[in-house]
This record gives C-alpha cells, sequence and structure tokens, in this order.
C-alpha cells in the first residue's frame, strides 16, 4: 500500500521538474537577460521580487478560495498557467514582458504548489509524511541539469559583452570628458580600453549596443522555456487517473487510456466520477494474524485456510 502511494506522489515529483525550471530561470536567465540586453539601470531585482511578494500575500488567500475543490481540479489549471507564463516575455521581450511572466508565474504557482503539498500529506500514513514529502520533492535530484541547461541557453541565446565592460563588469556607457577630442569610452569606475571612430557614434549602454557583440534573437531562449515548461501539465493530464486513484489496473491499466470525456476534460482539472474515491488494491495476510478459533478465521471473506485475502478500499 505505502509503495503504491510512494510511487503516485514520485511520479509528480519529477512531472513537476520542466515546470520548476521557470524558478531557475528567473534566477539565471532573467537578471542576464535584462542587463545585457537593456542595461544596468533595469530594477532586476524588483521584477524578481513580483514572485517573491505574491507568494508571501496570495496562498492564504486562494487557499480560503478554493479550500472545497479536489487538488487536482486546482492543480491542473495552476500548472498550465504557470507552464504558459514565459509566452508573454517571448512575445513582449522587454522589463515590462517580464514582470507580466513573473505576475503570471506567481498566480500559477499559489495555485498548484501549495495544494501538491496538501495532496501529498492526505496520501501518506501517520509516521510517513516526512518521507513523503521528501519524495515530492524528487525533481530537486536533477537541479543540476537544470542549470547546465539554463547555462547553455544563456551562453547560446543570451551572450555576454566583455569588449564593452570594465573589469568590474559596468558598460562603457559615458564618453571620457578628460580630453575633447578623445573618444574614448569610460565606465562609472574606470577607463575602458574602447574607442569610437567618430562623433556620431555613442558608447553603448547595453550589449546590444556593443560593436563586437553578435545580434541573437531575444525571444528565443523563452520559447524555449515555453516548450518545456509544457510537458509537465501534459505529463500530469496522461497520470491524473493513477494520481487521483479511482481506477485499478485492470481498469484501462489505472485508467490511463480511458476513452471517456472527463478524462480529456481532464486536462483542464475537470473531476473523474468514476468510483466514490481513492481506490487501494492491497493485500492482507491472514496467515500471520493470529485467530482466536478456526471459525473465526473461516469468517473472514470464507478463504479458509488461503495464506491472503485481497481487499479493495474506497476513501
Amino acid at each position: 500500500l505505502i509503495s503504491s502511494l510512494l510511487c503516485t506522489v514520485l511520479i509528480f515529483g519529477f512531472a513537476s521538474f520542466t515546470i520548476a525550471m521557470n524558478w531557475t530561470a528567473g534566477e539565471m536567465i532573467l537578471p542576464p537577460f535584462l542587463e545585457r540586453r537593456f542595461g544596468e539601470e533595469v530594477p532586476i531585482y524588483t521584477i524578481q521580487s513580483i514572485n517573491l511578494i505574491g507568494c508571501l500575500i496570495l496562498p492564504p488567500i486562494v487557499g480560503a478560495m478554493t479550500s472545497g475543490r479536489e487538488d487536482f481540479s486546482i492543480i491542473m489549471p495552476g500548472l498550465w498557467i504557470m507552464a504558459i507564463s514565459s509566452v508573454f516575455v517571448a512575445m513582449f521581450p522587454s522589463a515590462a514582458g517580464a514582470c507580466v511572466w513573473q505576475v503570471f508565474i506567481t498566480v500559477g504557482e499559489v495555485l498548484w504548489s501549495p495544494r501538491q503539498l496538501s495532496w501529498t500529506a492526505s496520501l501518506a500514513p501517520n509516521g510517513s509524511e516526512g518521507l513523503f514529502f521528501a519524495i515530492s520533492s524528487a525533481r530537486q535530484i536533477m537541479g543540476p541539469l537544470a542549470d547546465f541547461m539554463m547555462g547553455a541557453i544563456n551562453e547560446k541565446y543570451n551572450p555576454n559583452c566583455p569588449d564593452c565592460r570594465d573589469e568590474y563588469g559596468h558598460f562603457c556607457g559615458n564618453l571620457s570628458t578628460e580630453n575633447e577630442n578623445s573618444l574614448q569610452c569610460v565606465s562609472v569606475q574606470e577607463s575602458c580600453d574602447l574607442f569610437l571612430d567618430n562623433m556620431q557614434q555613442s558608447c553603448p549602454q547595453t550589449c546590444v549596443q556593443c560593436p563586437s557583440w553578435e545580434y541573437t534573437d531575444p525571444s528565443t531562449c523563452w520559447y524555449l522555456l515555453l516548450l518545456v515548461s509544457l510537458v509537465t501539465p501534459i505529463s500530469v493530464w496522461f497520470f491524473l487517473p493513477f494520481l487521483r486513484g479511482k481506477y485499478n489496473r485492470d481498469e484501462s491499466f489505472y485508467g490511463l487510456f480511458s476513452l471517456t470525456k472527463n478524462r480529456f476534460l481532464g486536462v483542464c482539472g475537470a473531476l473523474d466520477d468514476h468510483g466514490n474515491g481513492r481506490r487501494v488494491h492491497t493485500y492482507w495476510d491472514v496467515a500471520s494474524e493470529s485467530m482466536d478459533s478456526q471459525a473465526g478465521k473461516e469468517d473472514i471473506g470464507g478463504r479458509g485456510d488461503d495464506s491472503s485475502l485481497e481487499i479493495t478500499l474506497d476513501y
């Protein structure tokens, strides 16, 4: 019984890996994306704080508003909202687009993430809550893979421009005022080894303005994140009948291949009216139980001397 429930939690834990890459992207891709393309004046950390502030304020409100709803009827919409959130910064690659992305990440997260925890707690037997919560975070095992992927995306689609920066990383965005005839660019801290050809040119304040920088489409990395994120809601929807636990293995293999209307509407979290609750399929070793009499042994399912009793529970 416990192994079956652990398997259920483990599937969701690994399925949520790709959508969790939005959090990684917010830490590893968003800051260099904004700074390299729009300059040092962009309020990067203020934009990042949208998610942090939202996750502090909204969970109690959302929890109170959705307390009577079935877990996956809230989880599925939340997964879809968070998965498609990067489309806004892909379509509008700017600081404003990044703000909208953070807003939609937050809305999706406060819908599905707390509900995943409550769902996990509802499955855990007494005394095994810690084990179940650890298993539900199985995606963290692949954290180094996410970091590697984000680094590769940054290098490929959001490269740096060291030729237009000083040794401290600041852009050489100002023209030197020490010599009127000098066309040397300087940063806020020191002079740079960057000279303009004429007065019609300007010192670069972003990587986009750097003469040696190779242009890349600012939307590409965000569309890649969108495609990767969509794997999570699709995977959860595929395993949804098994995660809800209302089918046996003999019923279209835990309901995964059932062709009902609610099965397809489950992509948005529609309830499945199959059965009355979670169905647990397990075995009880009757022979190992001490019986007061042979008559008492025969009363249990009429199994006589059989060594095990098959039990199906709905709750």
